[in-house]
């Protein structure tokens, strides 16, 4: 070593440290109360097993500027006092004995619990195997471990064994005595020795005061029960008028570690457990059970982290284990009893186990008589069917007397057991497949239907490639269209007396103008869903067909199957997470790239080109739709505008944006067929990925911005609304992005733009 080098010790600011780990361990400033009483808890337990006769007590004094919480358990020798209280991390009580006594706490760092709110701490303790009596104190802000602090000193005996532990508060620390109380309480309510705070006793309830009552309709000892291996003990099992469980294990026997004897008290619902040991609240813990349990758990082998917060893996691992095995012990004595089938947790343990022939019980109530009855009554008298909707025609049409029909329940689990009963006893499920139950005749069809017919023939062939032959008759379930024919032409009815088909029917008379743009709607929302599978397109064939138009024409840069980075693969990991948007990008390059220029001159209101949209068949086909679907076709109508909006949203959307005219020239075809729509955004970039319903390839349509989109990045599905006009197709904007597309007056936006066919199925697709 050089004369200008020289060696520092490593020092810490040692008060700073315990007040870190004091509040790190210990999440309430008010863990001192439960770390003092459970340390004279303890004393107290230990005390006991020495056979000594006295009469335990443990009293807790909180006021404005202190907490004394004192005890006449066994209390501490002055070289006890400086090994174990003064020594974090040791214990005196981390011993079989200790253990075999009672004891809760055995980490030895409860002390740092005082150093979270107190400035001083002050101990004096008598033992009760020794001579001597010992106080000690010191102020947090003289501990350290370099220079010894911590004042021991013998004074006067009493001869009264025990322990008094002061802490001075902070003047900042100041507790709610109300708030000490309550929080004291729920650790010490069902320990079996008096506790005092502020002289008024909290503790010495049983674990039996849990329940809300012992008003029960039946129950059930059984004695000396073993449960998974773990403990044993006395079961009694209470059934309550309402289908309701309660269970209450006493005289429990631990297999797996020493201690007193436990308990155990449940209350279905409340899904809650309190955690004891020896009476000693621990931690509340969630478990596992279609019963739901709540309610008080006592036993000797639970084991608490070291900040008593919750209960380490391998005790929650036990109870967990405990709990499992007490649903599959008490569930098939609940099955003797009527009154369980009305237990959802019951019906829910049946439909876990698939015990499903247990259910004979279980009451429904047949149509037409309307009566209750058991499942395995009705079933004995023969004719029984069951139906699965709430369809009242239905019912009226199928139940009789004769063959009585069970309406399955609409609720799970009940709904399960009723329906796995039946099969297992072969009863058969009504049949209600749609039908058409009376065909119109020629004759009396009217204008309207033949202009119906002949617009929705049309648009089939035309638009789908689907050659179709339209009839229209009455349909059973309350149907508005049925496929019977699935082989060229495709035979579809419709029902002119159904919520969807006649207010067309009035438009053709009442508002012809509107009649060919809401038939097209009716296409694509209600038709097109029902025929999917049957469009041409859909099928190998019909779908490389159609990719070979959109590669006819050979300007357009193409990914080759073969290419190094395959775009499944890109796609999956932008998806996944695994690639920024932005890497994603630079991964698909070499594209061909076109702009868009935007401004307020070039924006229209939607209801130029859409003035009104037909509703959708809410029963098949919901707004939240993901599924391939045709665009909003308004091709007769001509707009030069680049941007369209609406205060109306249309599918949630109120902003469409135009595609480039390159892309819609070379490839705006593809937009004819129905597709379904995914987009991402992240930082300048927004990405549209158009699938076509044959899912064997798809159309990447990627947008630069000329400034950021939003803060935050987005993607996923989206509803298909793709606007199709004269001379232009609209692509929707997600409105959480939709301010950035839309010029404010007098303000131009250039667009970048890379358009790309994805080739989705596996390679081999024929190229042209």
């Amino acid at each position: 070593m050089t004369s200008t080098e020289k060696k520092i010790p490593f020092r810490v600011e040692f008060t700073r440290i315990l007040e870190l780990l004091a509040n790190q361990i210990y999440q309430s400033p008010l863990a001192l109360l439960r770390e003092n009483t459970q340390n004279a808890f303890d004393a107290i337990r230990m005390r006991e097993s020495l056979g000594q006769k006295f009469n335990p007590a443990i009293n807790v004094i909180v006021n404005d500027d202190q907490i004394i919480v004192s005890d006449n358990g066994i209390g501490m020798t002055a070289e006890e006092i400086e090994t174990n209280f003064w020594y974090a991390g040791k214990s005196g009580k981390n011993t079989d004995a200790a253990r075999a006594a009672g004891v809760v706490g055995t980490f030895g760092i409860g002390a740092m619990a005082n150093f979270g709110v107190a400035d001083k701490l002050t101990v004096e303790s008598e033992s009760a195997v020794a001579d001597g009596r010992t106080l000690s104190s010191v102020r947090k802000s003289d501990l350290s471990t370099d220079v010894a602090a911590i004042l021991v000193t013998p004074v006067a005996k009493t001869g009264e064994s025990g322990t008094i532990v002061r802490a001075q508060l902070a003047p900042d620390k100041a507790l709610s005595v109300q708030d000490a109380r309550t929080y004291l309480r729920e650790f010490v309510e069902y320990v079996d020795v008096p506790v005092f705070f502020n002289d008024d006793k909290i503790s010495g309830a049983t674990l039996r005061d849990a329940l809300p009552s012992e008003r029960h309709s039946w129950s059930k000892r059984r004695d000396d029960i073993s449960l998974a291996g773990i403990l044993s003990g006395d079961l009694y099992l209470f059934g309550m008028a309402s289908g309701e469980l309660r269970i209450v294990l006493e005289n429990v026997r631990s297999a797996v570690g020493s201690g007193r004897a436990g308990s155990i008290v449940l209350v279905q619902g409340r899904n809650v457990v309190r955690t004891l040991r020896s009476g000693f609240g621990l931690a509340a813990v969630a478990v596992q059970s279609v019963y739901r349990w709540g309610g008080v758990i006592d036993l000797p082998f639970l084991q608490p982290t070291a900040g008593r917060e919750s209960l380490d893996t391998h005790s929650n691992q036990l109870l967990q284990q405990i709990i499992s095995a007490l649903d599959n012990l008490i569930s098939p004595i609940a099955a003797e009893h009527a009154e369980s089938f009305s237990n959802d947790g019951f019906l829910q343990w049946i439909v876990t186990t698939k015990r499903y022939l247990i259910c004979g019980p279980l009451e429904v109530t047949p149509r037409p008589s309307g009566k209750p009855e058991a499942l395995e009554s009705i079933v004995e008298r023969g004719g029984l069917r069951y139906y699965r909707g709430r369809d009242q025609s239905v019912i009226q049409t199928h139940a009789s007397e004769d063959e009585p029909l069970v309406v399955l329940s609409q609720r799970a689990p009940r709904r399960n057991c009723e329906l796995h009963y039946l099969r297992m006893k072969g009863i058969t499920e009504v049949d209600i497949s749609p039908k058409v139950t009376e065909e119109l005749s020629l004759v009396s069809l009217s204008f309207a239907h033949s202009a119906l017919a002949t617009r929705l023939t049309k648009i089939l062939e035309e638009d789908y490639f689907l050659g179709v032959e339209i009839r229209f008759g009455s349909i059973s379930g309350g149907l508005s269209l049925l496929v019977t024919e699935t082989q060229t032409p495709v035979v579809i009815y419709f029902d002119p007396a159904s919520s969807n088909i006649f207010p067309l029917l009035e438009l053709y008379a009442n508002d012809f103008n509107s009649f060919g743009a809401f038939v097209k709607d009716f296409v694509r929302s209600t038709v097109f869903p029902r025929v999917a599978n049957l469009v041409p397109s859909s099928t190998r064939e019909g779908a490389e067909a159609f990719l070979r138009h959109l590669n006819s024409n050979r300007e357009w840069f193409e990914y080759e199957l073969d290419d190094r980075a395959d775009l499944e693969e890109v796609l999956e990991d932008l998806h996944a997470g695994k690639l920024t948007v932005a890497e994603a990008t630079r991964r698909l390059t070499d594209t061909d790239r076109s702009f868009v220029e935007v401004s307020s001159s070039g924006t229209a209101p939607l209801s130029s080109v859409v003035r009104k949209i037909a509703d959708d068949d809410g029963e098949e086909l919901d707004s939240d739709s993901f599924e391939p679907r045709p665009g909003i076709d308004r091709r007769e109508e001509e707009t030069n505008a680049r941007i369209l909006t609406s205060d109306v949203p249309v599918n949630g959307y109120t902003c469409f944006l135009s595609l480039s005219d390159r892309v819609q020239r070379e490839k705006g075809d593809f937009f004819l067929q129905p597709h379904s729509t995914e987009i991402v955004w992240s930082g300048r970039k927004v990405i549209f990925v158009f699938q076509h319903h044959s899912k064997r390839f798809g159309l990447y349509y990627d947008i630069l911005c000329p400034g950021l989109v939003e803060a935050l990045s987005g993607r996923g599905p989206r509803v298909t609304s793709t606007i199709l006009t004269r001379s232009r197709t609209f692509i929707p904007i997600p409105p959480e992005i939709a301010e950035i597309f839309v010029p404010k007056a007098g303000e131009r936006k250039r667009l970048e733009i890379r358009c790309d066919i994805l080739y989705l199925e596996e390679k081999g697709v024929p190229r042209s």
